[in-house]
């Protein structure tokens, strides 16, 4: 059954008591609920858009590589029915590549869903040994990808739905920047931050090409960050099939003063790099001045760049800086440091909107990186009875972009 996990963030419960003169819900992707995910993971995959069973995709004894966003809705689930279907095939060695932002609780309950029938990799940006040379981007710079991607035979993205990452030409698939060298994600980060460069997305579409992928799985969440539709299919099909996200020009439902944006789903959700997301979700939602509360279960305090971020007076030259006056590790990439993004984005949306986040953190962590803290359910009531109306987007890391790309153009929507 589709039933919330202990531990799980469920914003629903909250959201009656809020005293605002209206209050309304956002809606994004699906209301739906899965209740057999790995049957419903099985189904897909021998039933995927534009595209033949997953099986007759398989020679016997291909390596297959699974390259997996850790935030996919009950990711266990979601695994137990790929690796069942694999075994309906003749392929051989299954390796499960996860991004960095995989916790070690996430890993370990992979683990003991899976038992010995696949591999278990978590990507490692800058170490050397794990990753294999690619191509080259358009300045002759060299990509590297996770060694066991390029090594496979099959590579089978599994990724979350989120209504942005279908615009434009860049990677659909999650595979790239995210499973990238260090070097190449500082680089594609300084493209995406930069005011004056050029936001060409070839380099991005043509990975997925170069890598041989041929079918990506997603998973879409419902409003409590579970699993409420699973499809499998071409990139193209899998473009299409996604609705698309709200345009700021949009009038109803309306912008609020107040927006709540909550990290609904399992404990693997409750990160920085997730609250990010839900952030620049709530932005599009937000009326201009106005507030954005995060309601996360955080209990990781701050760490790198977004620790000091109080003390940077510019967060633009600290992109720059990376760039220009490189540190280099002893593998010889390009310092990678992702609180440097997570940073950015929360700098860039304080100058415009007052931002307060609930976390399981106490007050003297959370305020010297320049948020504002909310302690308690009580606390939100008392907040809200201060904003005439007030708008609530649940699984609000679902309902934007996987990477901030924050000088794109708005949506266009046909």
């Amino acid at each position: 059954m589709n039933r919330p996990e202990p531990g799980t963030v469920l914003f629903s419960r909250y959201v009656e008591s809020l005293a605002s003169g209206q209050v309304w819900e956002y809606d994004f992707g699906t209301k739906q609920s899965v209740k057999d995910v790995a049957g419903q993971t099985h189904l897909a995959l021998n039933r995927p858009l534009d595209f033949p069973p997953i099986e007759s995709a398989i020679v016997a004894g291909d390596r297959v590589a699974l390259a997996v966003d850790p935030n996919v809705p009950q990711i266990c689930e979601v695994l137990t029915g790929v690796l069942k279907t694999l075994a309906h095939t003749d392929a051989g060695d299954v390796d499960i590549v996860l991004w960095d932002e995989a916790t070690d609780e996430t890993i370990a309950s992979i683990a003991d869903a899976i038992g010995d029938s696949a591999t278990i990799i978590r990507h490692d940006s800058g170490h050397r040994e794990a990753l294999r040379y690619l191509a080259a981007d358009k300045e002759a710079e060299p990509i590297y990808l996770n060694r066991a991607l390029v090594d496979a035979d099959f590579v089978l993205p599994i990724i979350c739905t989120r209504p942005m990452d279908a615009l434009g030409r860049h990677d659909l698939t999650g595979v790239f920047p995210s499973l990238a060298d260090a070097s190449t994600r500082v680089r594609h980060r300084s493209r995406m931050h930069d005011y004056n460069a050029k936001q060409d997305d070839a380099d991005e579409s043509q990975i997925a090409w170069l890598l041989g992928v041929h079918l990506v799985l997603t998973v879409t969440a419902n409003p409590s960050g579970m699993a409420g539709e699973i499809i499998a299919g071409t990139i193209d099909a899998i473009s299409k099939h996604i609705s698309p996200p709200r345009r700021q020009s949009d009038q109803f439902p309306p912008a609020a003063p107040l927006i709540v944006a909550s990290l609904d789903g399992d404990k693997q959700q409750q990160t920085w790099a997730n609250a990010a997301r839900a952030l620049v979700a709530a932005s599009r939602y937000v009326a201009d001045d106005g507030t954005i509360v995060l309601w996360t279960e955080i209990d990781s305090p701050p760490a790198g760049t977004l620790a000091r971020l109080a003390d940077l007076s510019d967060i633009d030259a600290e992109l720059e800086r990376e760039i220009e006056q490189p540190e280099t590790d002893a593998e010889g990439f390009l310092h990678w440091d992702d609180a440097v993004t997570l940073a950015s984005t929360i700098y860039r949306i304080a100058n415009d909107h007052r931002i307060l986040i609930h976390t399981q953190l106490d007050r003297e962590t959370i305020e010297p990186i320049g948020l504002g803290a909310i302690d308690s359910a009580e606390q939100l009531v008392q907040l809200s009875q201060s904003y005439e109306s007030c708008g609530i987007l649940r699984a609000a890391q679902f309902a934007g972009s996987t990477i901030d790309a924050p000088h794109r153009p708005d949506v266009q929507c046909e």
